[in-house]
């Protein structure tokens, strides 16, 4: 489960920013996750309420996740959602693609004051 150690990881970032920026507290991360990421975002969340727990600086911390499908390019230019559509091409039929997009995670808002 490497979700624990990426939410150990985005706190101690969000400490650095709360000391650099002089703040007093993260009221909610928002995060961009890619369906190729390796994320299991229910198991992401279950890690953030474990590893907030007794937090003071993020006890009260909401946690924002949004899911990005994997998207992928056909040799013959189309571009599709690639596991919607059993990783075949609606308009040729074929499974010569590239992924375009879907891989990323990416802490995409901190809310704090």
């Amino acid at each position: 489960m490497h979700e624990l150690g990426i939410v150990l990881e985005i706190f101690e970032l969000l400490e650095e920013i709360m000391e650099e920026q002089k703040l007093k507290k993260v009221s909610s991360v928002t995060l961009e996750v890619g369906e190729l990421s390796g994320i299991l975002p229910d198991f992401f969340k279950e890690c953030w309420s474990a590893a907030r727990l007794g937090s003071d600086a993020f006890g009260d911390t909401e946690l924002i996740i949004e899911f990005k499908p994997a998207i992928a390019k056909c040799r013959c230019g189309y571009e599709y959602e690639l596991n919607k559509n059993s990783r075949i091409c609606p308009k040729c039929k074929k499974t010569d693609y590239e992924i375009t997009d879907g891989r990323d995670f990416v802490i995409k808002q901190i809310e704090a004051s």
